[in-house]
């Protein structure tokens, strides 16, 4: 074997070795790189599903329903002027009948005293979600998605013990705002837990997000 050969040889190897090197890197480090940006990702997207739970409270509290599309809900946080309300204490004598005389008895006094804009309720009442001057026309994008993907959003009624309850469902499928790192990400993507984050359901009468 000529002393060119063994270079060649050695150079091949050297070469070999650097590729296997980085890919067993890779193997190690892919794992640790997703769940960084998973964990980025949720905080965002829930986030955002939070805001939009609060806006459909207080789009419920105002109008008695949910808003059933971003086209109503938005302009609603835009436009709308919403009741300040002012809860108070209160107590008052009543006639017990089982103790057959006047007790005290303890109320809540809700009263009207003023007016404000849907958005600026909503800061107020949850500074930790809601900055100053934020946008309600973001609300509907899903984040990560650069403005192309909007939440899926319903609403619907369910029976529960011959009462009608009204609900909604809001949802942030895993292959939107995962969708700029698919392809790299694919098989931790496809493992995850649940294959989107929702807050609400259609099915039972809760507000929660599957996040928790």
């Amino acid at each position: 074997m000529t002393a060119r050969t063994i270079l060649y040889l050695r150079i091949a190897l050297g070469v070999v070795s650097v590729i296997l090197a980085f890919r067993i890197y890779r193997i190690i480090m892919e794992p640790i790189e997703f769940s960084a940006i998973k964990e980025k990702r949720y905080e965002e997207v829930t986030h955002r599903l939070e805001q939009l739970r609060e806006a459909q409270l207080t789009f419920k509290a105002e109008y008695g329903k949910y808003a059933a599309s971003f086209d109503e809900l938005i302009p609603f946080l835009e436009y709308a002027q919403v009741n300040i309300i002012e809860r108070k204490d209160s107590s008052f004598m009543a006639y017990n009948k089982v103790y057959q005389t006047d007790m005290l008895k303890d109320t809540i006094i809700y009263r009207i005293i003023g007016q404000t804009s849907a958005k600026d309720k909503l800061i107020r009442k949850n500074p930790e979600l809601f900055e100053e001057g934020f946008d309600p026309t973001a609300l509907r994008y899903i984040p990560f998605t650069n403005d192309t993907s909007e939440f899926s959003m319903a609403t619907g009624f369910i029976d529960r013990n011959g009462v009608r309850v009204q609900v909604f469902e809001i949802i942030a499928p895993n292959t939107k705002f995962f969708g700029d790192i698919y392809n790299q990400y694919k098989a931790y993507i496809k493992n995850l837990r649940i294959d989107a984050l929702i807050v609400g359901s259609l099915t039972e009468p809760t507000l929660s997000g599957n996040w928790k």
